[in-house]
């Protein structure tokens, strides 16, 4: 047994939540696939599809943010990585209504205000958001002050 490493924990947490690695789990458990052949479906569809995608039509509209997190179905403490994810959008920037708050109540009170709203945000596309989804994805700062301080 060796030292824990948070931060690479958190690492490999966030890699389990992109494109690729829905896709494979869905290969591997979907059709029973071994890894390794999960992993060459996936080169080739790259390889096929890829090219003939538009660039626009995966992007997110302005103040939405488009991301991988696990289903609201699956059960806490399971692995992140055997986790079944879902996709969402999330409205991360509302406009003139943000910033006021962002005037009013600073960084503290902004987060205060919409961490709540866009988790239920999450939660109404089927989808359940981690700190890192927060920290590293939506970029909220100072997600690891909030949830200790306001849980106290």
């Amino acid at each position: 047994m060796g030292i824990r490493n948070k931060k690479r924990e958190t690492l490999r947490r966030l890699d389990s939540k992109i494109l690729d690695a829905k896709f494979l789990q869905e290969i591997q458990h979907g059709l029973n696939c071994s890894p390794f052949e999960a992993e060459a479906v996936l080169e080739v569809v790259k390889e096929v599809y890829f090219p003939s995608l538009d660039e626009q039509s995966i992007k997110a509209p302005p103040g939405k943010v488009a991301l991988v997190a696990v289903s609201a179905d699956e059960p806490a403490g399971k692995p992140v990585a055997d986790c079944e994810k879902q996709n969402v959008c999330l409205t991360i920037h509302r406009g003139p209504e943000d910033d006021r708050i962002l005037q009013e109540k600073g960084p503290a009170g902004f987060r205060q205000v919409r961490i709540p709203e866009i988790c239920q945000e999450a939660l109404s596309q089927g989808a359940l958001l981690t700190r890192e989804d927060l920290a590293f994805r939506v970029y909220i700062d100072g997600i690891y002050e909030y949830n200790v301080n306001s849980h106290n």
